[in-house]
């Protein structure tokens, strides 16, 4: 198991003067030069944070000195940035953003030249050079150069175009709410929509670092105000986005909020169903409505630990992927760009309605599993000892059987479960049940949260 020092689940993240400096930022750039060899072209752009302009100076001069040359894009979402990177054939990426988390947090995330983020065994190498004490930069002849690029936007929406069936999406004319959650899609997201005949009304829709609508989280409950203007309206559907512009939740016709999970599911259906057959990804933290799904559309599950980049190291570990997901509202398309992506999200919808008529009919057939999600405040320093004790104790609950792919993950006969997962990206351990039965689901989660307070209160 790589000894990761900086990196979690997806880049690194924390306060600017505390955890994540400009000093640091300036090391893991230049330390991200080095690894790709300190030559050739990557793209560079931030979120709608406050601290992120900072960071983002600090990675244009730690790339630059390390031999890259930056193409500087400015304020943009997230895959935005990677569409950029595969049209202009770019050797690589850094992203400034701490995506869903508080507005307090920064974060940096690094791309390859194919669009993923790097692997835990590539963050490793990024840190070794970082600990190394000698890192240095190229001498003064040779430092890279940056180009403002203004072109972002024309990128996405063309790519995005090209992979949706357009004039079945116009024909459609679909009224919807498109929250983008103040963030960077507040300037990319609507006007796709309309391109793809939507009439659109707008929620949290300027960019804001501070997120004063409903802040960058992307939750359910987060999402009542626009599920009752969708509802208000009569719209077909709504999408709400996160902080950075990768994740997205819809809101259906009756006002009803999907899970991630959900419309993963209807997505993975419709692909299967279109191909014949294929290899879904998701992490192990995904709703059993997956199995469901690939029995009645002749598919297959392979699961992930949770992240972007595990989700991408199994994709490209088994042939014949077609799609992958994550609960949070990430979805992925391999042929697209590998990470989530509303723009292709809110296409692919419209693609759905077109042969539904609505999202309440197209999920009708599905079985309701009921879950929950917990976020329990843990420091930093406890999680692994906190994993620990709870690895005795789950063993008592009588389950079918434990998952220690991720966390825990405790089966149990009547096919319920309970995740008991350590954060990689907050201070937090993650507690998730799912059950056909309400009840039985909320108290999975009661049961999950008291173990983790208990262990907590072993080592405070």
């Amino acid at each position: 198991m790589p000894s990761i020092r900086l990196f979690g689940t997806s880049g690194v993240r924390g306060e600017i003067h505390n955890t994540l400096t400009p000093e640091l930022a300036i090391k893991l750039s230049l330390a991200f030069a080095k690894f790709l060899g300190g030559s050739g072209f990557i793209a560079i752009g931030r979120d709608v944070r406050f601290q992120s302009s900072i960071l983002a100076k600090a990675c244009v001069a730690g790339a630059t000195s390390g031999g890259l040359n930056v193409v500087d894009c400015g304020v943009l979402p997230t895959p935005a940035l990677l569409h950029v990177v595969k049209e202009l054939k770019l050797n690589g990426a850094i992203m400034v953003t701490a995506s869903h988390t508080p507005p307090h947090f920064a974060g940096l995330l690094f791309f390859n030249g194919d669009t993923a983020e790097l692997s835990p065994k590539e963050h490793e190498k990024i840190e070794k050079l970082v600990f190394s004490g000698s890192l240095s930069g190229v001498s003064w002849n040779e430092v890279g150069r940056v180009e403002n690029f203004t072109g972002c936007l024309d990128i996405y929406l063309k790519s995005i175009l090209r992979q949706v069936n357009v004039k079945a999406a116009r024909s459609l004319g679909a009224k919807i709410v498109v929250d983008p959650s103040n963030s960077a899609q507040c300037m990319f997201l609507p006007l796709i929509a309309r391109e793809l005949g939507c009439e659109v009304f707008l929620i949290n829709d300027f960019p804001d670092g501070a997120f004063p609508g409903r802040g960058p989280d992307l939750h359910p409950r987060f999402l009542t105000v626009t599920a009752n203007y969708t509802k208000q309206l009569s719209a077909d559907f709504a999408i709400a986005t996160d902080g950075d512009g990768d994740r997205c939740l819809f809101v259906n016709e009756h006002g009803e909020v999907l899970w991630g999970d959900v419309v993963g599911c209807l997505f993975a259906r419709e692909e299967l169903m279109l191909k014949g057959g294929g290899v879904i990804v998701c992490p192990i933290n995904t709703s059993n409505l997956i199995e469901y799904v690939c029995e009645i559309a002749g598919g297959e599950v392979r699961y992930s630990k949770v992240g972007p980049p595990a989700i991408i190291d199994v994709m490209k570990r088994f042939s014949n992927v077609i799609f992958a997901f994550e609960e949070s509202g990430k979805y992925i398309w391999p042929k697209n760009v590998y990470y989530g992506d509303p723009g292709l999200a809110l296409g692919k919808i419209l693609e759905i309605l077109c042969k539904y008529g609505g999202l309440s009919s197209a999920t009708s057939n599905f079985p309701r599993f009921h879950r929950v999600k917990i976020a329990v405040p843990c420091p930093e320093e406890l999680k692994v000892k906190v994993l620990n004790w709870l690895k005795n104790k789950v063993s008592e609950l009588n389950p079918s059987c434990i998952v220690d792919l991720d966390g825990l993950k405790v089966i149990f006969d009547d096919g319920s479960w309970l995740l008991l997962r350590p954060s990689g990206t907050e201070p937090v351990f993650r507690v998730f049940s799912e059950s056909l039965d309400s009840c039985r689901a909320d108290e999975l989660a009661e049961l999950g949260s008291s173990l983790v307070r208990e262990a907590l209160s072993e080592f405070t």
